[in-house]
C-alpha cells in the first residue's frame, strides 16, 4: 500500500499521510518528481505511457512519479527513473532543477545529463510503452499537436531554463560568414542580444581566423565577452577585454625555416606573424594587391594599424605563430601540396568569404587548429558541453570538438554536411536568434 506524505501550501510536511488514490483535502499537497534526461546534443528523452493506463493513456510525457512517505526528493527521483526505464544513477549525479507548485502537488525537477541508447532501456511495460529522443523544437511541436501531455507553458519554460542552468554550456561562434554580416560588420541586434545573454550568465565565446588586428577592425569589443576567444584559427587564446594573450602555439625556428624554404622554392612570399608581448605583429617582404589591402584597412573611426605591419628585406628563421598568404585556388593548392613534406605543421586552405577566386592558405603548428583551440577553451572555462557555430571549411575541426555543431544557412556545403543542424544565415542574425531562443523558449 503506497502512502503519500501531505505537505502544506509552503511545501512543509504536515505529519499526515494518505493512501495513494484517496482524495486530497483543500490546501493539501503531495510531492511529485519529474526527471528530464538530456544528451550532449541537447535532445530530451521522453516516454509514451501505456495505452491501458487510467490517466493520460497513450500520451507522451515526462518520466516521473510521486514520492512515498519517508522518501526524500532525490531518492524518489532515482527510484522512479530505475523503475520506469531501468536507468541507475549514483547519489548526487542528477542535478536539481527547482520546485513548482501545481494544483494539488509540488513538482520537483531533476535533470540527468547523459548519452543513453534508448533501444537498450529496460522499460516498465505496465507504465511505459516506448521512449524516444526529441529536440526541444520537436517537443514543442508535439505539444501543439497534443501528442505530448501539456503541463502548462510556465512549466516548460521552467524546464528549459533549468536545463540551461544545470550544466555549463559554452557557445562558440565563428566570425566571418557566421556572426558577421556580409559587409564584415556586427548588427546592432546581434551585439545587443549577445551582451544581454552574457550579462545573464550565458557562456559565449568566438573562434576566428582573425588575429588581434582583425578583431579590432570589426570592433569585436562591442560584445562584452567574459570568456577568452580563440584567434588565428586556434593559435591563440585571447582575453579581449584586457587585450592579453593567455596561450599561444609557437612554431620552433627549425619548422619556420622549413616552411620558408618551401615558399621560396615556389617563388612565393608569406606574411609571418610573431608575438610581441600581448600583441601580434606581421612581417613581410612583398605583398599581392589583395594582401596589401589588408595592411591599409581602417576601422570605423578611421584608425589604421600600420604599426603592426613590418616590411623587411628577408624573413628570419626564428620562432613564429602563423603564416598566411592569398592567391588563386591552383596556386594555393600547389603550395599546400608542397608543404605536406614539412612535419609539425597544419596547412588550411579555404575560400575567401568576400573576394571571388581568392583563397587563403594558413600554416601553423599542427595542434593549433580550431578543434584544439576550442578544447583548450573548454578546459579553461570548465564547460561541460560545447555548441559551435560556423560556415566554412576551417570550422569543421571546431565542429568535431563540439557536442552540437550548427552551420548557418549561407555556409558551405562541406560545413553543412558535417553539422548537426542548420540555423538562419548571418544576414538574418542566425547565431543571435538561436541563442535568444535557447534562453527564452516560448510555447
Amino acid at each position: 500500500m503506497e502512502k503519500w506524505e501531505i505537505l502544506d501550501a509552503d511545501g512543509i510536511p504536515t505529519g499526515r499521510t494518505i493512501v495513494r488514490g484517496e482524495p486530497l483535502r483543500a490546501g493539501d499537497y503531495h510531492l511529485v518528481e519529474h526527471i528530464w534526461i538530456v544528451d550532449s546534443k541537447g535532445r530530451l528523452l521522453i516516454q509514451q505511457r501505456n495505452p491501458n493506463l487510467r490517466v493520460m493513456a497513450g500520451m507522451w510525457a515526462a518520466t516521473g512519479g510521486s514520492a512515498v512517505a519517508g522518501e526524500d526528493s532525490e531518492s524518489a527521483a532515482r527510484r522512479e527513473l530505475f523503475e520506469e526505464l531501468g536507468i541507475r544513477t549514483a547519489p548526487g549525479e542528477m542535478v536539481y532543477g527547482g520546485r513548482m507548485r501545481r494544483r494539488n502537488s509540488f513538482t520537483d525537477l531533476w535533470l540527468l545529463y547523459r548519452d543513453i541508447d534508448s533501444t537498450a532501456l529496460r522499460l516498465q511495460t505496465e507504465e511505459v510503452a516506448a521512449t524516444k529522443w526529441v529536440t526541444a523544437e520537436e517537443l514543442i511541436a508535439m505539444l501543439h499537436d497534443r501528442s505530448f501531455h501539456h503541463y502548462g507553458s510556465a512549466y516548460f519554460q521552467f524546464v528549459f531554463r533549468a536545463i540551461e542552468r544545470g550544466r555549463r554550456t559554452l557557445y562558440v561562434t565563428d566570425l566571418d560568414g557566421t556572426l558577421l554580416r556580409n559587409d564584415q560588420t556586427l548588427s546592432e541586434h546581434t551585439v545587443e542580444t549577445l551582451n544581454r545573454l552574457i550579462s545573464r550568465g550565458m557562456m559565449i565565446s568566438a573562434a576566428t581566423a582573425r588575429g588581434t588586428i582583425g578583431v579590432r577592425l570589426i570592433e569585436l569589443d562591442k560584445i562584452a565577452f567574459r570568456q577568452p576567444i580563440v584567434m588565428l584559427g586556434g593559435v591563440l587564446l585571447y582575453d579581449l577585454s584586457r587585450r592579453r594573450i593567455l596561450h599561444s602555439c609557437d612554431m620552433p625556428a627549425a619548422t619556420v625555416s622549413a616552411v620558408l624554404q618551401t615558399f621560396r622554392r615556389l617563388g612565393r612570399e608569406p606574411q609571418l606573424y610573431r608575438r610581441r608581448g600581448d600583441e601580434v605583429h606581421i612581417y613581410y617582404t612583398s605583398l599581392r594587391p589583395q594582401e596589401a589591402g589588408f595592411v591599409r584597412r581602417t576601422d570605423s573611426r578611421g584608425q589604421n594599424f600600420l604599426r603592426y605591419y613590418h616590411r623587411v628585406p628577408y624573413l628570419k628563421n626564428s620562432p613564429a605563430l602563423f603564416f598566411s598568404c592569398q592567391g588563386t585556388y591552383a596556386e594555393q593548392q600547389q603550395l599546400a601540396t608542397a608543404l605536406e613534406s614539412v612535419s609539425g605543421i597544419r596547412a588550411v586552405l579555404y575560400q575567401d568569404t568576400y573576394l571571388e577566386d581568392n583563397w587563403f592558405l594558413e600554416i601553423c603548428r599542427d595542434d593549433a587548429d580550431k578543434e584544439h583551440g576550442v578544447r583548450r577553451l573548454r578546459q579553461r572555462t570548465g564547460a561541460d558541453r560545447v555548441v559551435a557555430f560556423g560556415d566554412n571549411h576551417n570550422d569543421i575541426p571546431m565542429f568535431r570538438e563540439a557536442d552540437l555543431a550548427l552551420c548557418v544557412d549561407n555556409g558551405s556545403n562541406e560545413a553543412k554536411a558535417v553539422a548537426d543542424g542548420i540555423i538562419p544565415s548571418n544576414e538574418e542574425d542566425g547565431v543571435a536568434e538561436y541563442l535568444h531562443t535557447i534562453y527564452n523558449r516560448k510555447l
